[in-house]
């Protein structure tokens, strides 16, 4: 909702945090906004009212521990113990906003966290660190869930959490309740995953606390509209969200770029209700029959009838 830009552009004014929460609380279907932490909760009182009065609420806060400068070489990380520290209080300080905000929930995609280069880390003291520092933040506060977004790759060439089973494997290593995973589909495509497995393999293991949806061409994380490139993918991905009882919010991780944000995301929203009208006409019990004896035509053939273009 506010100004976007990629390494060569700039596009749309510096909207102030009031005009993005007005533009916001103009999208379709919108009941929350993911609000990110230390840049947007200057005041988390002055942040919780601009809220109230748009009729939205904060799904989640997500603590950014890649954009500060001191963060450049690494957050949890970082070589410097006071850089790691600071790290950890931002997560934690995340945490207490949270319980402020009414979602006890905090989201952090610790991409600062990697290497560009072979030799570039101690990837044994790193490891240690990166785990310390999730556990010491989770151990503040047990009411809260801290959920962690993985990536392969930038800002670092290579990011520590790059995929949903090492993400799976610091949750086990911290071996804390509260800590989880938030899958991003793009992130999960051009791992590369299929996605509805990573959502599997997230339940399975108790651990899938947030749905960040978007779209690419599995190659870059384009953050492009859900449904837009992958459609049957993105058809699969709903119905397996469904299937494993998931019930908390899905979350637009789309970059409008060149377009209007609220006519995109609007899209987005359009996008969530063709899946989902779709897969609400398909017979389930014959869709699961198909997938369960590897029959993939035989499921297409029922959606295709559906679409009318059997």
């Amino acid at each position: 909702m506010g100004q976007t830009r990629d390494r060569f552009q700039v596009w749309g004014p510096p909207y102030t945090l009031e005009e993005k929460v007005q533009r916001a609380a103009q999208v379709e279907n919108l009941g929350a906004v993911e609000v990110v932490y230390p840049q947007e909760f200057e005041d988390v009182a002055c942040t919780k009212k601009l809220l109230d009065d748009a009729g939205l609420v904060c799904s989640t806060v997500n603590v950014n521990i890649k954009g500060d400068p001191m963060f450049h070489m690494g957050g949890l990380t970082h070589p410097n113990p006071e850089v790691r520290a600071k790290a950890v209080e931002y997560l934690k300080r995340g945490m207490d906003i949270s319980v402020e905000m009414g979602c006890n929930l905090v989201t952090c995609c610790p991409l600062g966290d990697g290497h560009d280069y072979s030799f570039q880390m101690d990837y044994i003291q790193a490891w240690g660190w990166f785990i310390e520092g999730i556990r010491e933040a989770a151990q503040h506060r047990s009411d809260v869930k801290l959920s962690l977004e993985y990536k392969a790759n930038e800002t670092r060439a290579r990011v520590i959490m790059g995929s949903a089973t090492s993400a799976l494997h610091v949750c086990d290593q911290v071996g804390l309740d509260n800590v989880g995973v938030t899958i991003d589909i793009g992130h999960a495509l051009y791992a590369p995953e299929t996605p509805s497995l990573s959502i599997a393999q997230l339940n399975h293991a108790g651990k899938l606390f947030l749905f960040h949806i978007n779209d690419n061409y599995r190659n870059w994380d384009w953050d492009l509209v859900p449904g837009s490139v992958n459609w049957w993918d993105w058809v699969e991905n709903m119905l397996y969200i469904e299937k494993v009882g998931y019930d908390g919010w899905v979350v637009s991780d789309v970059m409008p770029g060149r377009l209007d944000s609220i006519q995109v995301l609007n899209a987005v929203s359009r996008s969530i209700k063709r899946a989902k009208n779709l897969l609400d006409k398909v017979d389930h019990d014959e869709l699961w029959a198909a997938i369960r004896s590897n029959n993939a035509m035989a499921a297409y053939d029922l959606f295709y009838k559906e679409l009318g273009l059997d």
